[in-house]
C-alpha cells in the first residue's frame, strides 16, 4: 500500500491489500468512507508476528462505521490474534476471517446487528463461541472451520439459536443435529457437518444424535466422516469398526427418508 494512505478519504472499496506494518494498519482507520475492505496480514520471513500490526488493525476496524464487507486473511502459516475492542460495526453484512487463533470477542450480537454471512477459520473453537454465533439475529450463512487440534467438548445451543440461518457448515470438529434442539435453526435448508467416527465408537455419541426431524426446513444434508486411519468404504482400520460406520450411515439414510422434506443426503470420507 502507498504511503499517506490516510489521504484517500473518499475511498469506498479496497481489495487485496497487504498489511505488513502497524503504520499501514493504523492508516486504514482514517478511510472512514470504506464500504468494502479486503486485507491480508503478513508475518516476517521467520514466520513471527508483530502484535502491534494486529492491534492497530483491530483499532482501525472500530472506526470504519460504514463498512459492509470485511475480509481478513492471515498469511504465513501462523495464526494471528485479532482480539481487541471494536466499536459497533452496525452496517457490516459480510465477514470473512481466515487463520485466527480464536473467535474475536468483538464478533457479538450487540455490535454486528446486520451480519448475514460469516465464514471464519480458527485454530480453536469453544462451546461459548457457538453460543455467541447462535445469537446473531440476522445471520443466514455460517461456515466455521477449525484448523487446529480438536478440543471442543459437546455443546447444546438454546432453542432460539440461529433463527435465520439457511446454510450452515461446521468443519473439522464433531457436530451432530442433537446439539440443536427443537426451535433452533428453524429455517436451515443446507446443513454440512463433520463426524469423528471414534466419537461414536467410544460412546460419546450414539445414532440417536443424528435425528433430523426437528429441523423442519432441511433440503440437503452433507456429512463428512473422519477417522485418523483414513477410513473409506472399502477399508476400516484403527479404533472404528465396520459396525459403527454401518450404523451411522444407516441412521442418516433413515432420517432423510422419514423427514417430511426428504432432504438430499451426501456422505463422504476424509
Amino acid at each position: 500500500l502507498p504511503n499517506r494512505l490516510r489521504n484517500l478519504t473518499s475511498l469506498e472499496d479496497l481489495w487485496m491489500a497487504t498489511v505488513d506494518s502497524a503504520c499501514t494498519a493504523e492508516e486504514l482507520g482514517h478511510l472512514t468512507q470504506l464500504r468494502i475492505l479486503e486485507v491480508s496480514l503478513r508475518s516476517d520471513k521467520e514466520g513471527r508476528w508483530d502484535e502491534r500490526v494486529c492491534k492497530a488493525l483491530v483499532a482501525s476496524l472500530g472506526k470504519l462505521h460504514r463498512i459492509q464487507y470485511l475480509s481478513v486473511r492471515i498469511e504465513g502459516g501462523v495464526a494471528a490474534d485479532l482480539e481487541g475492542s471494536v466499536e459497533s460495526m452496525s452496517n457490516l453484512s459480510f465477514l470473512f476471517i481466515f487463520n485466527t487463533k480464536s473467535l474475536p470477542t468483538w464478533i457479538s450480537p450487540a455490535s454486528l446487528v446486520l451480519l448475514s454471512c460469516l465464514e471464519i477459520e480458527v485454530v480453536q473453537v469453544r462451546r461459548e463461541d457457538i453460543q455467541v454465533l447462535g445469537k446473531l439475529q440476522a445471520l443466514r450463512y455460517l461456515n466455521v472451520y477449525v484448523c487446529g487440534d480438536i478440543q471442543l467438548e459437546r455443546f447444546m445451543v438454546s432453542p432460539d439459536a440461529f433463527p435465520c440461518v439457511i446454510k450452515c457448515t461446521f468443519t473439522n470438529f464433531t457436530t451432530v443435529p442433537s446439539m440443536f434442539p427443537p426451535g433452533a435453526m428453524p429455517r436451515l435448508k443446507n446443513f454440512t457437518f463433520y463426524i469423528y467416527l471414534e466419537d461414536f465408537s467410544g460412546g460419546e455419541f450414539t445414532a440417536d444424535d443424528l435425528a433430523l426431524g426437528h429441523l423442519p426446513s432441511l433440503q440437503s444434508v452433507h456429512v463428512i466422516l473422519y477417522d485418523e486411519w483414513n477410513v473409506s468404504e472399502e477399508v476400516v482400520r484403527g479404533n472404528v469398526s465396520e459396525e459403527v460406520v454401518r450404523k451411522v450411515k444407516e441412521k442418516l439414510r433413515h432420517e432423510t427418508d422419514v423427514h417430511p422434506n426428504h432432504p438430499k443426503l451426501s456422505i463422504r470420507y476424509y
